[in-house]
């Protein structure tokens, strides 16, 4: 348990850095807003985050080259409270192999709630085999709503 916290923590801080870098270099923003909230994202290889973190658990395994992280930051638009007791649901979908007309199936996964001090991110790792679009779908639900709110966003993945 301990050696998967400190996984999720190097990935954030690779995630908050270059979420910054990003930001700073003038390209496209990572965030969507909808429904009342304003979800930043990120993703990056799995095996990215995995070295990142070899140093604390020096047991972390190969990773799959298709593996790639995705990690949310999910805030109340209106208050600017990051959501901390929120449930993430991820649905994955991929572009159009070469070799058929049709997407890939979708994959669903819960994202992992991650507390770092008083920031809360929630991520999970999808196979990204393809180049092209990726849609996801978020489904977070909150502690004190009865319904949960859907959020999609578009993930152009170039290797």
């Amino acid at each position: 348990m301990r050696k998967r916290l400190q996984l999720y923590v190097a990935v954030f801080a690779s995630l908050f850095i270059a979420m910054f870098t990003v930001a700073h270099a003038g390209e496209a923003s990572r965030s969507v807003s909808a429904h009342g909230l304003t979800v930043h994202y990120g993703i990056v290889p799995a095996s990215k985050a995995a070295d990142s973190a070899r140093t604390a658990a020096s047991d972390v395994g190969a990773v799959n080259p298709d593996t790639y992280h995705l990690t949310v930051a999910i805030f109340d638009s209106a208050t600017g409270r990051r959501l901390s007791d929120a449930t993430v649901l991820a649905s994955v979908k991929g572009p159009r192999r070469n070799d058929t007309r049709f997407h890939s199936k979708p994959v669903e996964k819960r994202l992992d709630p991650v507390k770092i001090g008083n920031a809360v991110t929630y991520g999970n790792d999808f196979e990204m085999p393809w180049s092209g679009i990726y849609h996801v779908d978020l489904t977070v639900t909150q502690k004190d709503q009865s319904k949960p709110t859907s959020i999609r966003f578009n993930y152009d993945h170039r290797f």
